[in-house]
C-alpha cells in the first residue's frame, strides 16, 4: 500500500485521541524553565528609557494590556477546548481564527512582559523566541491531528491559519454549532498557568528595585 492511500485512509477514517498525543501544560511549563536562561543577559540590562517617562509609561501600559489579554484569551480558549480536547476537533470560537488560540495568546503575554521592562527590543525578542518554540511544537501536533482528525482536520487547516489569527470568520468555513463548554478543572489550570505571566511582571518590578537600590549594576540598555 502506498503512502498516499494510508494518508487518504487516514483522513477518512478518524482514530481516537491519545491522552498523551498534546500536553500542552508541560510545554508551557518547559518554556517557563527555559526562558529564564535564555533572558539571563537581560538581567545585566536595564530600560533605554528613564523610569517615569512618557515612553517608559506607555511601554509598561500597552505590556500590561497585553498580559491581560494573554490571560483573556487563555481562558476563552479553554472554554471552547476544555473537556473536549481528547475526544473532538474543535473550530469554534478562538479556533475560529486560529489553530492555536493557546500558543498565540501567550506569546503576546511574553511580549507584553518584555515592554513592562521598558524594552521594545526584549518584546520583540520574547515573542519571536515563542513563536519559533511553539511552531516547533505545532508543526509535530499537524501530523498527529491529520491522522486522528482525518479530512476534517484538512479541511480546517486550509482554511485557517497556524498562528497568527485571520482578521474574518466565514460561517462555512467552522464546522458544526460554536458550544461553550465548562470544564472547572481545565479552566482552572490554564488559569493557573497564564498566573505565571503576572508573576513574571513581578519580577521585572523586583528586578527594577533591585537596579534602583544598587544591588544590581545594569551593563548596558535595552531600547
Amino acid at each position: 500500500m502506498t503512502t498516499e492511500a494510508v494518508t487518504q485512509m487516514q483522513r477518512k477514517s478518524p482514530m481516537p485521541l491519545s491522552p498523551t498525543a498534546f500536553q500542552q501544560g508541560r510545554r508551557m511549563r518547559f518554556l517557563w524553565l527555559v526562558a529564564p536562561v535564555v533572558l539571563a543577559p537581560a538581567l545585566l540590562a536595564e530600560s533605554g528609557w528613564p523610569q517615569g517617562s512618557t515612553s517608559r509609561e506607555m511601554l509598561e501600559f500597552v505590556g500590561t494590556v497585553l498580559v491581560l489579554i494573554c490571560i483573556g484569551g487563555r481562558c476563552w480558549a479553554s472554554l471552547y477546548v476544555g473537556g473536549r480536547k481528547n475526544c473532538e476537533l474543535v473550530t469554534t470560537g478562538p479556533y475560529a481564527y486560529t489553530r492555536n488560540p493557546l500558543y498565540f495568546f501567550s506569546a503576546l503575554g511574553l511580549a507584553g512582559v518584555g515592554l513592562t521592562f521598558g524594552s521594545l527590543i526584549l518584546s520583540a525578542f520574547l515573542f519571536a523566541f515563542t513563536w519559533l518554540v511553539f511552531s516547533y511544537v505545532a508543526a509535530r501536533e499537524v501530523v498527529a491531528l491529520d491522522a486522528i482528525f482525518g479530512e476534517a482536520y484538512w479541511r480546517y487547516r486550509q482554511s485557517v491559519p497556524a498562528f497568527f489569527p485571520r482578521l474574518w470568520r466565514d460561517d462555512d468555513d467552522v464546522l458544526g454549532p460554536p458550544p461553550v463548554t465548562f470544564d472547572s478543572v481545565a479552566l482552572k489550570r490554564t488559569a493557573t498557568d497564564s498566573s505565571y505571566f503576572l508573576v513574571a511582571i513581578l519580577a521585572v518590578e523586583l528586578l527594577g528595585w533591585l537596579q534602583s537600590a544598587r544591588l544590581v549594576t545594569p551593563i548596558f540598555r535595552l531600547f
